[in-house]
This record gives structure tokens, C-alpha cells and sequence, in this order.
């Protein structure tokens, strides 16, 4: 049950933990940020052996330098069947074959399970004390699932009476309008007069309106390819405050004046069945003056909302090699299967990363699958002049 980012989760909706549970006193919740649980405060059936036996899988506890840096939330508590999204910040070193998930108790088979850094969970009918945990790990083969890192967080979800809800609750926007260049947006239908932003990055602004821009800075050498920023939003009016918090994701770019460390060449194979997936013909040629050593492919699931998944393998674990041009150049295919994507993927995009004989980085990076877009249906067309 160890999900690759992109893959469907089982469709089983979350039940309400038992009654003791509920009566354990709320974890401490801080600015949207939660913070990990102590073991002994988490219930049986939250605990990760609990969890990997509802999976039917075999947890095999591994040491790893990848680490959970924190967990942030967009909201301290949600409001029973309402929507709360959760983040996850990493660090050390990524493994290959690395995913990332989200794994909380479930309903039939005991367990719900979600890949990916960003969770959109959706709070129970039921108000109580429900528990999340995050975990790094990776296929060992069979049932057997490595575990390198995890950390588990309590949510408290409330019974709402009218008014104190979501729908009346203020939330940021987002648009991205560049690599490192995003817009915000404040909405709520409570007015204000002044809003307060922290971009997560020690920056922070004043604005009489509820917009407001940001660029991030550049990718700093030994900086991570994705950097997550938390965005933190006071609006301030004639009924009071409200505070939001959203999350951004910046990746880093190599200059654009940079010599290239090697020159790509995709081609996407047609006419293959539906059942066979989507593959793309790859060809890396590297210069006669230089040498590269490929390491890895980040593969990145972008959602239509434009939510997106990340998923580390060995290189070859992606690309099938079918022919070596020497010097790390090599010609080759990548395969997307059916069970990759489902039709709130918008498009798959693979970056391969390497370093040549100087220790510089080099990254190349190709679509993999791009979705088709939404035609209206023939009832939907206008009739023929």
C-alpha cells in the first residue's frame, strides 16, 4: 500500500476515533503551527503500527538523515466536515526512492492514506480530537516499508454553530506569477482596512487593500530545489481580526546564461494503447569536454487547482536506459502509467538531476503527461450557421 506521488488513494471516508480519544486534552497550537505529539499521547489507533498493519504492510524502522522539520496548518482547528490542509517541512538528505505520505485512521480498512508534502484533509462529521501523522519512507519490496522518518499531530475539530465556519472565515488566493513571483489575495466577506503579511521568508508588508505581491529570492547554492514558505495573513477591521495562512512552494532555476552541462531531446511515442501509458523517447547528449554523473528524478504531479505532489527515485529507476552515448549522455524512455494520474492531474513533469566532474549541479526537465484539456459536449456547442 506504499503509494507513489500521483497514485489514488483508497476512496474510504475517515470515522470518528473512539470516545476516549476525544477526551484527551488538545495538543498545544501555535500560529497554525502544529506541533508533534508525544507517543504516549497518541491513541492505539493512530500509532504507526497500528496503522501499517490496517495497510498490510511491514514497517521496518530505518535510520536515515532525512528529517520532519515541522508540520503547519492553514487554521488552528477546523470545523467538523470542513476542509484543513496540512504541509510538511523536510530536511537532510533525499534518499532515492524517497515518498513522502500522510497516513491517519480510517474506516473499513482501518487506515486512509495520501502521498505528498501537502494534505487537504477533511475534518469528520464528528467533532473530537483526530490524529494525522506524516511519514517519509520507502519500497523495500513485498509488503515491507521502510520508515526513515515520521511525525504524528492531533487536529481538533469542533462542533460549529452558523457563522463560525469556513464560508465565513478570511483565506488567501494565490497566483503565481513567476518562478520566484507570487500574488496574494485576502477574501472574506467581513471588510478590513488593514492587512499584515508574512511571506515566510523574514519579509513581511502593510497594505489598505487585500492584495499584495512578493518575489522570493533566487535559489542560493546548497539550497534544496523546492523551498516551502508558509504565508501568514491579520486583516484588521471594524469587526475585529482574522488571521489565514496559505503555502507556497518556490523552485530553483539554474541562470539562464549558464553553458549547458548536457542537451536533452524528447520525443512522446503515439499510437500506443491507453492501458500502456503515456511514454516520451529521451535522449541526453553531454559536450566531448564534459562528463556527467545522473543521480536522481524529482517527478512532480501538478494538479488542475495547480497543487503539486513530489516523488524522488534513482534516475534509472525512471528512465530505461536502451543505449549508453558515453559521458552520462545516453538514449532512453520514461513511462507514465494509467495508474499515475487521475483526472485531477493536470501534468507530470520529470526533473533529472546529476553533477559533472566539478561538482556542479545539472538538471534537465521534460513533461512526461499533460492532460488534455476539458471540451464541452455536444449539447454544450453552439448550433451551426
Amino acid at each position: 500500500m506504499l503509494l507513489k506521488d500521483g497514485e489514488p488513494p483508497p476512496a474510504a471516508p475517515v470515522i470518528a476515533v473512539p470516545a476516549h480519544v476525544a477526551e484527551l486534552p488538545p495538543a498545544p497550537i501555535v500560529h497554525a503551527l502544529l506541533r508533534p505529539l508525544a507517543p504516549d499521547r497518541v491513541p492505539p489507533a493512530a500509532t504507526g503500527a497500528a496503522l501499517s498493519a490496517a495497510l498490510n504492510e511491514e514497517r521496518v524502522e530505518l535510520s536515515s538523515t532525512a528529517r520532519i522539520e515541522g508540520i503547519d496548518a492553514d487554521r488552528p482547528w477546523v470545523c467538523a466536515g470542513e476542509q484543513l490542509t496540512l504541509s510538511a517541512r523536510t530536511g537532510g538528505e533525499v534518499e532515492p526512492g524517497m515518498v513522502q505520505r500522510w497516513v491517519w485512521p480510517g474506516s473499513e480498512t482501518g487506515a486512509e492514506l495520501q502521498p505528498g508534502a501537502r494534505l487537504p484533509w477533511r475534518a469528520p462529521a464528528t467533532a473530537g480530537r483526530y490524529f494525522v501523522r506524516f511519514q517519509l519512507c520507502k519500497d523495500l519490496g513485498g509488503r515491507r516499508v521502510g520508515v526513515l522518518a515520521e511525525q504524528v499531530v492531533g487536529i481538533d475539530v469542533r462542533a460549529c454553530g452558523a457563522g463560525e465556519g469556513q464560508a465565513d472565515a478570511l483565506r488567501i488566493e494565490v497566483s503565481q506569477r513567476g518562478n520566484e513571483d507570487f500574488s496574494f489575495r485576502a477574501v472574506s466577506p467581513k471588510p478590513a482596512t488593514t492587512y499584515r503579511w508574512d511571506f515566510g521568508d523574514g519579509s513581511s508588508t502593510v497594505t489598505t487593500e487585500p492584495g499584495a505581491t512578493h518575489v522570493y529570492a533566487a535559489q542560493a547554492p546548497g539550497e534544496p530545489d523546492v523551498r516551502s514558505f508558509k504565508v501568514s495573513l491579520s486583516a484588521r477591521g471594524a469587526e475585529g481580526e482574522q488571521t489565514a495562512t496559505t503555502f507556497v512552494q518556490v523552485r530553483g532555476q539554474p541562470p539562464s546564461d549558464a553553458p549547458p552541462g548536457a542537451r536533452l531531446k524528447v520525443e512522446r511515442v503515439t499510437g500506443r494503447a491507453a492501458s500502456e501509458g503515456w511514454r516520451s523517447e529521451v535522449r541526453v547528449d553531454v559536450p566531448e569536454d564534459g562528463n556527467v554523473a545522473w543521480e536522481r528524478v524529482e517527478r512532480l504531479t501538478v494538479g488542475w487547482d495547480d497543487q503539486v505532489d513530489v516523488r524522488t527515485s534513482g534516475w534509472r529507476e525512471v528512465i530505461t536506459v536502451e543505449e549508453d552515448l558515453g559521458r552520462g549522455g545516453f538514449r532512453g524512455y520514461v513511462t507514465v502509467l494509467p495508474s499515475d494520474v487521475r483526472p485531477e492531474v493536470k501534468q507530470v513533469i520529470d526533473f533529472l538531476h546529476g553533477r559533472d566532474a566539478t561538482g556542479k549541479d545539472v538538471s534537465l526537465s521534460w513533461s512526461a503527461y499533460k492532460a488534455e484539456p476539458l471540451r464541452p459536449s455536444s449539447s454544450e456547442r453552439p448550433p451551426p450557421k
